[in-house]
């Protein structure tokens, strides 16, 4: 198909792009905010994480990425005037539970309250909570597969939006970027 776009090309385009490299970095920048804040906030003042801090440098920054391709998504559909491709909700929801993972088990007082206000027993909170320190660098790793999952779709939904608008609007967003 001619005028075909690949996954590769949006990449590139928001990696060189200025406009899209600030949302990059703004956005990963404050999602380590955040899961910093809820870090020490669970761990009473103290940033303490049990797992290897560039598994929290990737899932930041692969959220931070998911919602530049969100933003990309939305430009692509209103110069093509069609519906927006990219879900931005998850890029912010991942780092926040990330950070309630990947705290020290013995301090789970942010999460312990969170789950005591739904309802949950404290033996069940026990449970959850063991469970949770059990698995914590697993469940890291899944919420950073997520993300990259959720990117290589949400990529070739734009991928594909981008291919199919006209000629003349397709020169406007490469000019935006």
């Amino acid at each position: 198909m001619e005028g075909r776009i690949g996954r590769l090309a949006v990449v590139i385009s928001l990696i060189k792009s200025p406009v899209y490299q600030a949302i990059m970095t703004s956005a990963a920048l404050l999602y380590f905010l955040v899961f910093h804040i809820l870090v020490i906030a669970s761990n009473y003042g103290i940033f303490l994480v049990t797992i290897p801090i560039y598994l929290v440098y990737i899932m930041v920054a692969s959220a931070g990425f998911l919602l530049a391709l969100s933003v990309f998504s939305i430009r692509t559909a209103l110069i093509g005037r069609v519906s927006a491709a990219g879900e931005g909700a998850l890029s912010a929801i991942l780092p926040t539970v990330g950070s309630l993972v990947a705290t020290c088990a013995c301090s789970y007082s942010l999460l312990a309250s969170l789950l005591a206000f739904i309802g949950i027993n404290a033996f069940e909170i026990s449970s959850v909570v063991s469970s949770i320190s059990l698995y914590q660098l697993w469940l890291i790793i899944a919420i950073i597969a997520v993300n990259l999952v959720m990117i290589f779709y949400y990529l070739g939904k734009v991928a594909n939006a981008a291919s199919r608008l006209h000629p003349k609007r397709r020169e406007m967003l490469s000019e935006e970027l």
